[in-house]
């Protein structure tokens, strides 16, 4: 069987681990909530209903002292005090018993609710006979109905109550019992987990010290043994198909090559001191053959150096050399051929060279005439540039005052533009005044219509008054033809206004469309100002350029 390598098994060992861990906290986290569950239901279930059980009982031995107090009282006004007293515990114990309802949690509760209610009805009703006892000041009897007809109600009543108690304490008992058994049998998990967790971590350990650490150890000691150069000593270990086998296959591998080195070397050795006496007897006798070669060549070139020293160029050596320095003879040979030739072809320049320098001469004289056209030439072309330089100031100059009558154009343009506004208002406010004068001659027409027909009447009244009347009719008469000649002439003025008021109109129309009109022109002479700017800027920097390309050409 082939056995598993480190990285699995110890992905495996922790897995268990980290596995185990998970479980016991589950159960850790379930049993205490189980355990929390049954002391949240004795707590909010069990002992509540206990307690409210308890305060029905104590309710009911309240309203019965109550009762008692009553018939031991003496005074009339002392038996009213104690009959408030019992209607505050009849109270009471009602609110009590309404108080357990929403504790019930099982129809047996239900039912001796039930009849813990109807026992206390029953026992305050027939307190009314003991009230009328009590006032007649009958003690004895009233004590007897107390403690005989009243008595089988509280008997019933605290048999019930005794019941409740007992129900309540026995469910409060069995969740105790359930939360016991629960951390009983969640302990016994959690510490059967936990030895086994115990164990597995052991069955770790022993498997790291021996399936890893142990393993390192020796291969570790067999690593050091090999770099101390000990190559007879086998590696442990190498036989495994996990990581320390494969450690020990790669030591392995080392130690053989370490093997095959030192054999290497030793074969090396001998090879090297073979080579060594070889390579010392050779150079011994190349060393002399190099001596007898140097001696036949400094010999040669000795004699030619001579002849070439007495002045024969036409020496040359002829006598073969070693290979070594053959090729120095030909140098040799060589050198004197070009040394001959190189003092004819010197000797040949010199003419040469005379026949030049006049030829240099002759050029010189012809440059001299070339640069003096040259120099009239630039002395010209500068005269022009200095033009062009005037032409350019004088257009930047004009693009100036162009840029200036365009400006003063835009705020002249800004100030039509104010004007043609304050004229647009005033014309709305005649027109508004051309409105209220309007207005004005309504009025004065609808008094005129008035007066006319108070005129009409006054006439009719006068001709009814006959003779007496007819100084008025006369009066009347006037005043009508007076009040129709108003009306005539306020409906000319009504009629001249209103041609007025179209008028204004068109004029405000106009007016407006002058501004408008103006604005535009306005923008255009701001765009028009900015792209002289731009020329006046161009044409600056123009002016700059020719100025330094003619004081240039002037230099």
């Amino acid at each position: 069987m082939r056995r598993p390598n480190i990285k699995s098994s110890l992905l495996l060992i922790f897995s268990g681990i980290a596995l185990l861990f998970g479980l016991v906290a589950y159960l850790a986290v379930d049993g205490l909530r189980k355990t929390n569950g049954s002391t949240e239901e004795i707590a909010t279930r069990w002992l509540p209903s206990v307690q409210a059980s308890q305060t029905i009982n104590l309710n009911m031995t309240n309203l019965r002292l109550a009762y008692r107090d009553h018939i031991i009282a003496q005074s009339a006004a002392e038996k009213k005090t104690r009959e408030d007293t019992i209607a505050v515990a009849e109270s009471t114990i009602r609110k009590s018993v309404d108080a357990y309802l929403p504790l019930i949690s099982s129809e047996r509760e239900r039912d001796l609710l039930k009849t813990i209610k109807e026992s206390v009805e029953g026992y305050i009703a027939s307190s009314a006979q003991l009230l009328v006892l009590s006032r007649a000041n009958k003690t004895e009897e009233a004590g007897q109905y107390l403690g005989g007809e009243m008595k089988s109600y509280s008997d019933k009543l605290k048999e019930a109550v005794a019941t409740l108690v007992e129900l309540n304490v026995s469910g409060s008992n069995q969740a105790a019992e359930l939360s016991k058994t629960v951390f009983a049998s969640v302990e016994f998990y959690l510490l059967a987990a936990i030895g086994f967790a115990g164990l597995l971590v052991l069955g770790a350990v022993f498997f790291v010290l021996t399936g890893i650490a142990n393993p390192i150890i020796g291969i570790t000691a067999a690593m050091r043994r090999l770099a101390e150069g000990d190559t007879t000593s086998d590696i442990p270990f190498a036989g495994r198909a996990d990581e320390i086998g494969s450690m020990a296959a790669a030591v392995e591998i080392f130690r053989q090559a370490a093997i095959t080195n030192k054999r290497m070397a030793m074969e090396a050795d001998e090879s090297r001191s073979r080579t060594e006496a070889d390579r010392i007897a050779a150079q011994n006798q190349a060393e002399a053959d190099a001596s007898e070669r140097l001696r036949i060549a400094t010999s040669g070139l000795a004699t030619g150096l001579k002849r070439l020293a007495a002045g024969d160029l036409a020496f040359q050596l002829n006598e073969t050399f070693s290979p070594d320095f053959e090729a120095l003879r030909h140098d040799f040979n060589q050198s004197v051929t070009q040394l001959g030739a190189t003092l004819r072809a010197i000797s040949e320049s010199i003419g040469t060279i005379d026949e030049g320098t006049r030829e240099i001469s002759s050029g010189a004289s012809d440059l001299s005439k070339r640069t003096e056209q040259q120099a009239a030439s630039l002395e010209e072309t500068a005269a022009a540039l200095e033009e062009i330089t005037a032409n350019v100031t004088n257009s930047t100059k004009r693009t100036e005052e162009t840029r200036k009558v365009a400006t003063e154009a835009n705020h002249s343009a800004v100030i039509s533009a104010d004007v043609v506004s304050h004229a647009e208002e005033a014309m709305e406010r005649i027109e508004t005044s051309s409105q209220q004068i309007s207005n004005i001659i309504s009025v004065i027409d609808e008094i005129a219509f008035q007066t006319n027909l108070l005129a009409l009447n006054a006439g009719v009244e006068a001709a009814r008054a006959g003779e007496a009347g007819k100084g008025f009719a006369v009066v009347a008469q006037e005043v009508r033809e007076l009040a129709q000649r108003s009306a005539s002439a306020a409906k000319e003025i009504k009629g001249l206004i209103q041609n007025s008021s179209k008028e204004v109109e068109g004029g405000v129309k106009l007016v407006r469309d002058t501004g408008q009109a103006l604005k535009t022109i306005g923008g255009f002479i701001t765009q028009i100002n900015q792209h002289m700017d731009s020329i006046a800027t161009s044409a600056k920097e123009q002016s700059i350029g020719l100025g330094e390309v003619n004081g240039a050409v002037n230099r």
